[in-house]
């Protein structure tokens, strides 16, 4: 099932006509394209990082187009934009959560347990941590007990070696592996198997990431 080109709006009377164009697909490409190289182990010091914000970059253009082209459907040309706005200005994770639900006028809703779902929601989770990661302090215990005396430290005669082994948490760049890589492009291609080719085409199903608003 094939996503159209463009959408077009003709206005016949002699005014301006317009067109949605879909810009996706080349996003798709280059990302099949950096899912090879993942796949294959290629190796460099950006790859993962490189491949996971195509996916980033690919799941948000996705989301916000069928946004686009449902409003300008609901509302028309000269209104749609005062509707998309309110969309747009939701979180990533919440665009993603409603999207089915909004452009299916609520017949639809994304299935939560779906497993290419929860895969999605960890990479928006890891996408936010890595492009907004933030310091502070972490506190340890010093293995290093003076007594005090009169305002002063007592130091002790004689020389000690002392031990200390920090433990590190891993960045969030270092939690980029190949395995949830791939797993990331997989889901991004479910998305666009059961939710953006049919909500362009024929309009949304039940599949295994979209079930009936009034399903359990």
């Amino acid at each position: 099932m094939d996503q159209p080109y463009m959408k077009l709006r003709l206005n016949l009377t002699g005014s301006k006509s317009y067109y949605l164009y879909n810009g996706t697909e080349e996003y798709f490409k280059k990302m099949r394209a950096a899912y090879k190289d993942v796949r294959a182990g290629s190796t460099s010091e950006y790859l993962y990082f490189g491949f996971f914000t195509l996916c980033s970059a690919t799941l948000e253009y996705s989301i916000n187009f069928l946004l686009a082209d449902y409003c300008i459907e609901q509302f028309g040309v000269g209104r749609y934009k005062v509707y998309l706005e309110q969309y747009l200005n939701m979180n990533f994770k919440n665009k993603l959560l409603m999207l089915p639900h909004i452009i299916s006028n609520g017949e639809f809703q994304m299935n939560e347990d779906a497993a290419s779902f929860k895969k999605i929601e960890e990479m928006i989770r890891l996408r936010n941590q890595l492009l907004h990661n933030k310091a502070y302090l972490i506190g340890f215990e010093l293995p290093i007990n003076l007594e005090e005396k009169d305002g002063r430290l007592i130091v002790p005669e004689g020389k000690e070696v002392l031990n200390y082994d920090f433990e590190f948490e891993k960045t969030p760049i270092e939690r980029l592996t190949k395995e949830n890589c791939l797993h990331f492009g997989n889901a991004i291609g479910d998305f666009k198997k059961y939710i953006m080719t049919p909500a362009l085409a024929d309009g949304l199903v039940v599949n295994e990431m979209v079930k009936t608003h009034n399903a359990l």
